[in-house]
């Protein structure tokens, strides 16, 4: 199953370079301009959406979905990783040398210890999600719209890849076997 996971347009909290996490904020302008200009791009033979609960990915779901009316379905499986207390601060202020930020973007994080999730916690949710669509909508090309950590986790789980950047509103193609 061909699944295009799409990263919603960027926040306040990007912008600033704080660890968002699952805290529920809005697009910014320029935001809502990257969703706008990814729906320009959409690959062709979507037939239905999934997207985070978050604000932030509902409104880029709206944006991407303006002209193409496909069912939408929102679920709490495809939301960011869960920072836990550390949420909303700066990266650099928490790690002035950088290492929390490496650690993270390495696929090595554990937040449990904040309140939050670990690498594993964040994998289990998003493949159990993959796996439950994968049954519903067999043959069926799927968007789905998210944050970078998950999409972080999916090159790495899938590809073996480490990617620090996740562009906003960047497309990325993986296949799943049923």
């Amino acid at each position: 199953m061909k699944i295009y996971f799409v990263r919603h347009g960027k926040t306040e909290y990007n912008g600033t370079g704080r660890m968002t996490g699952q805290t529920d904020i809005p697009l910014i302008e320029e935001g809502v301009a990257q969703a706008h200009a990814a729906a320009g791009n959409m690959p062709g033979g979507i037939t239905l959406i999934y997207s985070s609960d978050l604000l932030r990915c509902k409104q880029t779901t709206d944006i991407l979905n303006k002209e193409l009316h496909l069912p939408v379905f929102y679920d709490e499986r495809l939301r960011e990783r869960d920072f836990g207390s550390l949420a909303g601060n700066k990266w650099d202020e928490l790690s002035p040398n950088g290492s929390l930020k490496k650690t993270d973007s390495e696929q090595q994080y554990d937040y449990r210890a904040y309140g939050g999730e670990s690498f594993d916690d964040v994998r289990e949710r998003v493949f159990g999600f993959i796996d439950d669509i994968s049954k519903k909508h067999t043959g069926e090309v799927v968007l789905v719209v998210t944050s970078a950590g998950i999409i972080r986790m999916l090159h790495h789980v899938m590809n073996g890849k480490i990617h620090e950047v996740i562009h906003n509103s960047s497309f990325h193609e993986f296949e799943f076997s049923p």
